[in-house]
């Protein structure tokens, strides 16, 4: 491995590279075979399988081009796009937020390509450089148990869960789920780091439950073993689709609210790809009308295309959007690890 700037080393490699071996054997899902082919087009994957494969799946068949898709952790994944910049083995990574994109467009990993279909994709949640965009969006919102909560006790703000109500009864996935390291990212910027430092802490001694995945908190919540949790939207429509008495809170909206964060699922092509015209048009692919229709109706994602119907899922228009640049979450991501080292 060559030099890396310390945001990336420090927080990809030392802190991911531990687990890194067991992803690869736990979550290295392709065609048959330990190993693509040429002609395959490689994409490494931080979606689970659920989410994209059927995407993948439609994009062989209407193009006849074969993919081996890898599946795993995106930081992990990330990690080995480091470990092979000498002799890349993916040709597309997909991300569940675009901070990792961010942070390796820097260290010269990411190639450019300027798809025709992210024109329309609003402009923070597309790299400027063109080294990644957005594909579709999850919010960060408050789910809750509707067993265990009553109406009039339904939080209206992420502030709301630092009061005695809810001691022991609140749930979060650790920052190695990205999103969760996202969403902490943007309360330091929003809030400062004295005053979002001051909040965390406050949750933590209202015994604030931090969980391995964000699946955990939507399950432990709609079981009733937590009252309410912070995770992500797609998150909400999963519990319902299981029959668990579950509801949902769009926070901080109104003047004052600081808005809700929405991250983005962001493709890039591997710099150095051996099959640079068929990642092209996988892009392109993951852009188009049927492709966001799958990404909706299979994962509950937030189109972030105008034209796309949301079916289920709240719009972009349907409620405050936090307005943070994405590149400005990757520059804060080492502070972030730093400051909520509970997390």
């Amino acid at each position: 491995m060559g030099h890396f700037k310390r945001p990336m080393h420090r927080y990809l490699s030392m802190r991911w590279l531990s687990c890194w071996a067991i992803l690869l054997v736990t979550s290295f899902l392709m065609h048959p075979g330990a190993s693509a082919s040429a002609s395959e087009l490689v994409i490494y994957s931080g979606r689970k399988e659920s989410a994209i494969k059927p995407v993948v799946e439609l994009f062989e068949r209407e193009t006849g081009i074969k993919v081996a898709l890898k599946v795993g952790k995106t930081s992990g994944l990330a990690n080995e796009i480091i470990q092979e910049r000498g002799r890349p083995r993916a040709d597309i990574f997909i991300a569940t937020e675009a901070g990792v994109c961010e942070i390796l467009a820097r260290e010269g990993l990411l190639q450019s390509y300027a798809s025709p279909g992210a024109r329309a994709i609003p402009a923070e949640h597309k790299s400027v450089r063109g080294q990644w965009t957005g594909i579709s969006g999850r919010a960060r919102v408050i789910i809750y148990n509707k067993n265990l909560v009553k109406d009039g006790d339904i939080p209206n703000s992420i502030l709301d869960l630092t009061e005695a109500r809810w001691k022991g009864k609140i749930a979060i996935a650790g920052t190695r789920e990205r999103t969760t390291l996202s969403w902490l990212s943007a309360l330091v910027q929003v809030m400062g780091e004295a005053k979002a430092k001051a909040y965390i802490d406050k949750l933590l001694e209202n015994g604030l439950q931090v969980l391995p995945d964000n699946s955990d908190v939507w399950r432990g919540v709609g079981s009733g073993e937590f009252a309410v949790g912070l995770t992500n939207s797609p998150n909400y429509h999963l519990a319902l689709q299981a029959n668990l008495p579950v509801g949902v809170v769009y926070p901080d909206q109104g003047q004052r609210g600081m808005g809700v964060l929405v991250n983005p699922n962001a493709v890039a092509i591997v710099k150095g790809s051996n099959n640079l015209n068929q990642a092209r048009r996988f892009v392109d692919f993951l852009l188009s009308k049927p492709a966001q229709e799958l990404l909706v109706k299979q994962a509950f994602e937030i189109p972030l295309l105008p034209g796309i119907d949301p079916g289920a899922v709240r719009p972009l228009s349907g409620f405050k959007v936090l307005q943070i640049p994405q590149e400005r979450l990757a520059d804060l991501e080492e502070r972030t690890l730093t400051l909520f080292p509970g997390l």
